[in-house]
């Protein structure tokens, strides 16, 4: 049986450290400039996708607000999904009204095209310039 301080020995050269004072200094990389590009990275992903979402939702506070404009607009009929319907207002009355009929139209202002979908959501089709 070889004793273990032997053992030790002839295993030093496969060491990844040195094992007596006059191997050479162990020196640490830098990691602050890497840390630095890194969290700059990551920080720059934050912020777009922080953006990303900040325009997501707005997009949909802008579909909520044109939903209840046509849910509160006045119609005399059942919509139908894929169907386009077209929003107006009555320049005598001031009220808005959603209409089969397309534009333009008589005593009308047109205000959207719209669409009703399967999830009884309007969607925008085209918008007056």
């Amino acid at each position: 049986m070889i004793p273990p301080h032997c053992l030790l020995t002839k295993r030093k050269a496969l060491l990844p450290y040195g094992s007596n004072v006059s191997a050479p200094k162990i020196e640490l990389p830098n990691l602050d400039l890497f840390k630095s590009e890194r969290g700059s990275l990551a920080q720059n992903y934050f912020q777009n996708s922080i953006s990303m979402l900040q325009r997501e939702y707005d997009q949909l506070i802008d579909l909520a607000k044109m939903n209840e404009l046509v849910y509160e607009s006045e119609y005399n009929f059942v919509p139908r999904v894929g169907q386009t319907y077209h929003l107006y207002m009555d320049l005598d009355s001031k009220k808005i009204l959603l209409s089969m009929i397309d534009p333009p139209w008589r005593n009308k202002e047109y205000r959207y095209s719209v669409e009703f979908t399967s999830d009884s959501v309007w969607k925008v089709v085209d918008k007056k310039e």
